[in-house]
């Protein structure tokens, strides 16, 4: 069912760029780096390798930055950008102990955002701003530890590598000056889709994910 709700969401992500993209073509080039700070929410559920089953929720705090590119043009007033953010870095979250369950550490790479991105002019080169778009990345698991097990064989599961995906709402403000530089300052929000994972002896983990960022933005529109 969420993956269904996903696709849509997807397509009318994709229907937005599509539509957008014939405005962008005359429109000034935008690119940048960008400075952020996150934190990783988790819940879920595992079974253990003594059959029990734990509700699990944690989270981390780390930093990591991203490069952009984007094509922004004039629409009703508004000025409307249609951009790529990707995350050349590794982000790696601090490691995670789960106690009796599992202790791993966890690296977020090939990281990118696609995203449309309407903005207000105000006066004094001020605008403020909204953010739809789609992110999707390699979440890596190493250094797993096994299993507290009273009955039955430990996991025998060394890493893993998951794909994040998700749906990035995001508001913002930005100034811009003369020389066609600007500075943004936005706050956003990544729903993820769950994930599941089995690992070598049969045990399912579950979890729901969301990620929660404040940013920096220097750029420049030519």
């Amino acid at each position: 069912m969420k993956e269904k709700k996903m696709i849509k969401k997807i397509l009318g992500i994709a229907a937005a760029i599509t539509m957008l993209s014939s405005i962008a073509m005359s429109a000034t080039t935008n690119v940048g780096i960008k400075g952020y700070y996150g934190t990783f929410d988790a819940t879920g559920t595992e079974t253990t390798n003594d059959g029990a089953t734990l509700n699990n929720s944690g989270n981390a705090d780390f930093p990591f930055a991203s490069l952009f590119v984007e094509r922004e043009g004039n629409f009703s007033g508004f000025n409307v950008a249609v951009g790529l953010d990707y995350m050349p870095f590794r982000a790696e979250v601090e490691s995670l102990g789960g106690g009796t369950g599992t202790d791993a550490k966890v690296k977020l790479k090939n990281y990118y955002t696609a995203y449309v991105q309407p903005t207000k002019v105000l006066d004094n080169g001020l605008g403020l701003f909204v953010k739809l778009g789609y992110s999707e990345g390699k979440l890596n698991v190493t250094d797993l530890s096994r299993q507290a097990t009273t009955a039955g064989t430990a996991s025998t599961d060394s890493g893993a590598t998951l794909t994040l995906r998700g749906v990035t709402y995001g508001v913002g403000v930005e100034k811009t000056y003369t020389n066609n530089l600007f500075i943004r300052a936005e706050y956003s929000f990544t729903d993820y889709d769950d994930l599941t994972y089995i690992n070598s002896n049969n045990k399912t983990l579950k979890a729901s994910s969301d990620l929660t960022t404040g940013s920096l933005t220097i750029g420049k529109k030519f």
